[in-house]
């Protein structure tokens, strides 16, 4: 058995719950003993069944109910539907850590930015790093997402346009808070920006500056 684990030979579109982990391998599957990592060097799909993540990737690995890491990703879950170039699942925390660039498409709108964090348990996301977007056209120094409400926190400085709108503010200016408004179906058909945040809008940027 030990050998087996050892260089383990999965087949593909063969799935496996680990923990809350639920992997398939499109090729081989070896464990290193000393890390205690699985590596899928031919890619895979893995799903987290306790954030509801699912995951593709060329290459990957992960310690069964601590960590997964992989590369050029793409995700989707509650945030929408991303590419990232690196990406880190803290299985313990909850948490998604997104390095080296991501695209994130969500309700229609399109977001870049060099680093994200998304916390499962909350659901608030966070992207800093040139932040961009399009749909509201937008950039940031740091961008909050609520993915339970839709509203979204541009963190100065920001510019926001919205048709002959524009709103800038320079790095020691106020947050803009952009609310979603919606159609008789829940879809997003524009936004009210306003720099007065919700309390509970405020109290996760403060925390969101400080990580």
């Amino acid at each position: 058995m030990a050998l087996a684990l050892l260089a383990a030979s999965a087949l593909a579109e063969d799935a496996a719950p680990l923990a809350e982990l639920t992997v398939t391998a499109f090729g081989a599957q070896t464990l290193d003993l000393a890390t205690g990592f699985t590596e899928l060097p031919d890619g895979g799909i893995v799903v987290d069944q306790g954030s509801g993540v699912r995951l593709e990737a060329p290459w990957l690995r992960y310690a069964d109910g601590e960590r997964l890491e992989a590369t050029e990703a793409v995700l989707t879950g509650a945030f929408g539907t991303m590419d990232a170039a690196e990406v880190v699942l803290d299985l313990e925390r909850r948490l998604l850590i997104v390095e080296g660039g991501m695209t994130l498409r969500v309700d229609g709108a399109v977001v870049r930015a060099r680093s994200l964090r998304f916390d499962a348990d909350d659901g608030w996301l966070w992207a800093r790093g040139d932040v961009s977007g399009d749909a509201p056209t937008f950039e940031a120094a740091l961008l909050l997402y609520d993915t339970a409400s839709g509203r979204i926190v541009l963190a100065p400085a920001y510019a926001y346009e919205d048709g002959p709108l524009l709103l800038r503010a320079d790095a020691d200016g106020a947050a803009l808070q952009l609310t979603p408004e919606r159609d008789e179906t829940g879809a997003i058909v524009g936004y009210d920006a306003s720099t007065a945040l919700d309390a509970d809008v405020a109290e996760r940027l403060a925390a969101a500056s400080e990580e």
